[in-house]
């Protein structure tokens, strides 16, 4: 098991260009959802420069109900902006109730594209929507939805990132345009409903300093395979996070100790493309560092292939093989979202790992539990502090051009088929895993 730590410093924020799609159908007056949007809107104005460029586009039963921009982030044109955005009104026009989120995604599109090669090539464009609905009016069928936006986007020029509030919008559909388009989705959560708060701190901390953008990570070894990655592209990184690829490691020979291995990272900044390279050995004789390790990369990767699994719903088998590497190149399953959920699974059980849809876990009083307390009915695994094993502390390299904080960690032990991998020592309570259906019981017997 590996991990790569990516995290940039001293890097100029790129110039960004916005285009928001806001959605206006009947059903955003309630809960004051539109209201909230507009205010999240206006508070974000404020955070862009001159060198940004804002749209707005508004949507219901047809893809555009009113339009403001192209115009630069000075002083007078965001004045004009938080105007137009505060007239923004729920449509009651019956002749244009709905939600064409097929049209509106398709139209804001062009529109980006076509501002985007208008500016530097040194900009960012960034297509955000936000939305409370499912596709009801003109193309309603999800999955032409989905490939339509990914067909007009394959060159990955704008990043959609999508909003959605939760209970009411498409979320499986807005993940996998996000997925697919460079971006991120997140639910706005009913209970609270500051949604305001929500969406700008979505807005600010995902897309207000933009660092880098076409982020991807090679890793590479003369004498080991590397497998199963975690997400190696990242479109944007903004300042405040780190990229973090994590993966397994195939050895040709079991215990091949101090195998180098090197990961290359290339990425757009203000200025350029930019590489930044740094390299280690594997290290096979840490059990308790490979073993946390291990875990983190189970967690990361069952994420990340549930996520393409849902994918593959809307945009077929061909698409997503195109984005994702799976552990066992030869699966044997006859559709490509089993082998999908076959890894998972597989995953799931080895790294004792509850997951949604997967596995469930139940646990039984065990004499030989450690308790925390006296009069609690709960016990510490032997893999916390608590539990008396030992805990690192990650260390961070620095490249010599100074630039960048980078590093590659890398821990583990050769298993029987020679990779690299680890297994979690539960020494207080049993986990029994239940698969949730039968087939990938018969699987997992096979």
């Amino acid at each position: 098991c590996f991990e790569h730590f990516f995290l940039p410093t001293s890097i100029d924020p790129m110039p960004r260009n916005f285009f928001f799609l806001l959605d206006t159908s009947e059903s955003m007056k309630y809960s004051n959802k539109l209201d909230n949007a507009k205010k999240a809107l206006i508070n974000f104005i404020d955070s862009l420069s001159p060198r940004d460029s804002l749209t707005i586009q508004t949507f219901a039963g047809k893809g555009t109900i009113d339009l403001w921009g192209v115009r630069p982030g000075t002083e007078e044109e965001k004045k004009d902006a938080k105007v137009f955005i505060s007239k923004i009104k729920v449509v009651d026009d019956y002749r244009i109730w709905g939600t064409d989120l097929h049209e509106a995604l398709l139209e804001a599109l062009i529109r980006a594209q076509h501002d985007g090669e208008e500016t530097q090539n040194d900009t960012v464009d960034v297509l955000v929507l936000i939305s409370d609905a499912w596709a009801s009016a003109g193309e309603t069928d999800r999955a032409k939805i989905a490939k339509h936006v990914y067909d007009l986007n394959k060159d990955g020029s704008v990043k959609i990132f999508t909003l959605g509030f939760q209970g009411q919008a498409d979320m499986t559909l807005l993940d996998a345009i996000a997925l697919m388009n460079g971006g991120i989705s997140a639910p706005i959560l009913q209970g609270n409903e500051d949604f305001a708060s929500q969406i700008t701190l979505f807005l600010g901390s995902e897309l207000g300093t933009i660092l880098l953008s076409d982020v991807t990570v090679k890793i590479t070894g003369e004498d080991v395979t590397v497998m199963g990655e975690t997400k190696k592209m990242y479109p944007l990184l903004a300042e405040g996070y780190e990229v973090v690829i994590r993966g397994l490691i195939g050895l040709p020979h079991a215990r091949d100790a101090n195998a180098p291995i090197k990961a290359i990272t290339t990425a757009a900044t203000m200025d350029n493309i930019q590489n930044w390279e740094v390299s280690t050995v594997v290290d096979l004789d840490d059990p308790v560092k490979s073993s946390l390790c291990y875990q983190s990369y189970a967690h990361s990767r069952i994420s990340q292939l549930v996520r393409m699994r849902e994918a593959v719903e809307f945009l077929g088998d061909d698409i997503v093989k195109s984005l994702l590497n799976l552990a066992d190149s030869n699966c044997k399953e006859e559709e490509f979202s089993d082998c999908i959920k076959a890894e998972a699974l597989d995953l799931a059980i080895k790294a004792n790992v509850v997951a949604k849809g997967l596995t469930a876990m139940v646990t039984v009083n065990d004499d030989q539990c450690m308790d925390t307390d006296e009069a609690a009915e709960i016990c510490v695994d032997g893999t916390t502090p608590d539990g008396n094993k030992e805990s690192y502390e990650p260390k961070y390299g620095e490249s010599t051009d100074g630039i960048m904080q980078s590093s590659t960690m890398t821990y583990g032990y050769a298993d029987e088929y020679g990779y690299t991998s680890a297994s979690i020592e539960i020494s207080c309570s049993t986990l029994f895993f239940v698969l949730t259906m039968l087939s990938m019981l018969l699987f997992a017997i096979a």
